[in-house]
């Protein structure tokens, strides 16, 4: 009964928002995922990379990992994203590739407001899985395992960012692309992705006198079929070296956080979401890990002058 139970809740919370695109606790940390806007908006090249583990003790609990790289290319006036991703989630599968340009308008402030697109490709499929249904009452809803398809969608974000402030508006899976994939009777049904929503922003109060800035920050997410998902966030760095915060997600989990900034290019981070809905009966808790790595590559200018060759001395 156990087992029926956990599955049917893993099913369900397929249709559930949140799912298609994956809930990331550290949301700050990850922010080219959520808005293409961000892409280039840094004056360095960032690197991301992190997992997640959610709802620890259920049988094919949701498992997701993704990687981001934020490029700022004066050229284009801007700068480029990538995003690969791994989601899994029951018996569902999806790996998507992401590629993004923003336009980044700079202010003598030194802040950046960025307009950004980009097209995901996504591979969605079942993998291998243990159970059949009834043959009696076939269901052509039902699909078959080892199972997939390829689609593609687009996303587009606003992103203000400056020393104190960054603010964010966002919507992903704009073309609500459908995924064929064949049933269990021969036929062709699908999955749909559903246009997702997102408002963040955070802010930066630096204690006078003191080495501590504080920065509340929160996130909203809606697909505008279900209510309002929000993270609010506190977060405390000490010295620009270590920080850590509390998360409340609204009726679903606190989560607890912790980084270190090894350098001032390369930054660790964890946190543990303890969950406060029903399913803490039967979860463990959510486990997420981030490293980000920025650097720049410098070209020294030509040097104006004459250049002899060696031939012609």
């Amino acid at each position: 009964m156990k087992k029926f139970f956990i599955l049917l809740f893993v099913f369900s919370g397929i249709l559930a928002f949140g799912q298609q695109d994956v809930q990331y606790t550290q949301f700050w940390n990850n922010k080219l995922y959520y808005n293409p806007g961000v892409a280039g908006s840094e004056n360095a090249i960032c690197l991301n990379a992190g997992g997640r583990t959610q709802w620890v003790g259920f049988d094919a609990a949701p498992r997701s990992q993704n990687f981001t790289a934020s490029i700022p290319i004066s050229i284009l006036r801007g700068g480029i994203g990538v995003k690969i991703e791994n989601d899994q989630i029951g018996f569902f599968q999806d790996i998507a590739l992401g590629l993004s340009y923003a336009y980044q308008h700079r202010f003598s402030n030194g802040a950046s407001l960025g307009i950004g697109i980009s097209a995901d490709f996504r591979d969605k499929g079942l993998t291998t899985g243990n159970w059949l249904p009834a043959e009696t009452t076939p269901d052509p809803a039902l699909l078959q395992f080892n199972n997939s398809n390829f689609t593609t969608d687009m996303n587009f974000g606003v992103y203000y960012n400056s020393e104190k402030l960054y603010i964010g508006l966002s919507s992903t899976r704009l073309l609500k692309a459908l995924t064929p994939l064949e049933s269990f009777n021969q036929g062709i049904t699908g999955v749909r992705s559903e246009r997702h929503f997102y408002l963040m922003g955070g802010y930066n109060i630096f204690l006078d006198n003191t080495p501590f800035v504080i920065t509340p920050q929160a996130l909203i997410k809606t697909d505008l079929l279900s209510p309002l998902a929000i993270d609010f966030n506190t977060i405390v760095t000490y010295n620009n070296r270590i920080w850590g915060g509390v998360t409340y997600r609204h009726q679903d989990a606190i989560a607890i956080s912790a980084g270190y900034n090894i350098t001032n290019d390369f930054r660790l981070g964890y946190s543990y979401d303890i969950t406060t809905s029903a399913i803490a009966a039967y979860s463990g808790g959510s486990h997420e890990i981030f490293a980000r790595y920025c650097f720049t590559i410098e070209i020294p200018p030509r040097e104006k002058g004459h250049y002899r060759n060696v031939r012609f001395l």
